[in-house]
């Protein structure tokens, strides 16, 4: 595929079935389409829906049926987009179907020859509130569709009220943190698709502690020879400290990690934990705990950019000694290479 003078913007929104992505889809074509944005929508069977509702909001569209376009080397997905691509648009919105792998589809995004006609942009994974805890619980597809995602559209928030509020508050808590959006049937701001992959921003609405967060300031960080990087801070009552590994560094042995986590869940004044660790046994993991929640959580992730955790405390900065202690447990849970 040969490259553009310009590369177009590309968006892909994912979710489960029947979240709301199409409604979504089209929300945004009125909202900000040029009438030269384009569409391309998977569908797992071989009758299209999405692609007609698609192409009422004004954009060009092609379907991929039958298949998985997380599979972008596939021969149906490529001749669509060329075919998109032919017509030079403005924006292309990638529609996977509720059962893609979007974190696949993204790195494929991401490489040559794609990655000389398109530029990836911002991820939306749209979450229906009212189906949202039996699915992260028993779908694991889902779970990766979050993961994989920059940014969450919380949808069918008017199904269910008294749902609502259970999934903003888990969907801000998320580790590494999400943009939030709300919708209302399939509506919400539509600046997202200019944000750049891996940004995150919190829409306010809801947001909870926003009068703490104006008073956090950046402290201290400290960067080590492996380029991992410690960073510690402190405001709103509160102290902040974090690691991100060097990605050179060899992976997590199981039980030292447990250990290391343990030991952070223990720490004076701590109030919650999250972490993602490549542990060797089990690939990549999410850790979370919070203080009067019960033990420390796990969950297999499919993928992460990188190890890293953050540590919340409440009252006031901890020691120095302590904090480099809580490290060096962490740096000590790592194996050879």
């Amino acid at each position: 595929m040969a490259a553009l003078t310009t590369r177009v913007p590309c968006n892909i929104l994912t979710g489960p079935l029947g979240a709301g992505k199409s409604t979504a889809i089209l929300k945004l074509l009125q909202a900000r389409g040029d009438g030269n944005w384009a569409v391309l929508v998977n569908e797992m069977g071989d009758v299209g829906i999405d692609g007609v509702i698609a192409g009422s909001g004004g954009a060009a569209t092609a379907e991929v049926s039958g298949g998985c376009i997380c599979c972008a080397n596939g021969v149906a997905a490529r001749v669509a987009l060329t075919r998109l691509l032919k017509k030079r648009p403005s924006r292309l919105l990638i529609e996977p179907s509720g059962l893609g792998h979007v974190a696949e589809l993204s790195e494929h995004l991401q490489k040559e020859p794609l990655s000389n006609a398109l530029e990836l942009r911002a991820v939306a994974c749209v979450v229906p509130c009212d189906r949202h805890a039996l699915l992260w619980a028993e779908a694991p597809l889902y779970r990766d569709m979050v993961h994989a995602s920059d940014l969450l559209i919380l949808n069918r928030r008017d199904v269910d009220a008294s749902m609502t509020s259970d999934v903003d508050t888990w969907a801000r808590e998320l580790y590494p943190p999400k943009t939030v959006l709300l919708a209302d049937r399939g509506a919400c701001s539509n600046d997202w698709v200019d944000s750049p992959r891996d940004a995150v921003t919190i829409e306010q609405e809801h947001a909870p502690g926003a009068e703490e967060d104006d008073e956090y300031r950046p402290k201290r960080t400290f960067t080590h020879i492996d380029g991992s990087k410690r960073t510690e801070s402190h405001g709103g009552g509160k102290a902040y400290v974090g690691v991100i590994f060097g990605k050179m560094g060899p992976p997590f042995e199981a039980d030292r990690l447990e250990s290391a986590c343990a030991t952070a869940c223990s720490f004076d004044g701590a109030e919650r934990f999250k972490g993602v660790f490549y542990v060797r046994t089990r690939g990549w993991v999410l850790v979370q705990w919070v203080r009067n929640g019960g033990p420390a959580d796990t969950q297999v992730l499919s993928r992460a950019a990188d190890s890293r955790f953050q540590l919340i405390l409440c009252g006031d900065e901890p020691a120095p000694v302590a904090v480099a202690a809580l490290e060096s447990a962490f740096m000590g849970a790592r194996g050879k290479v």
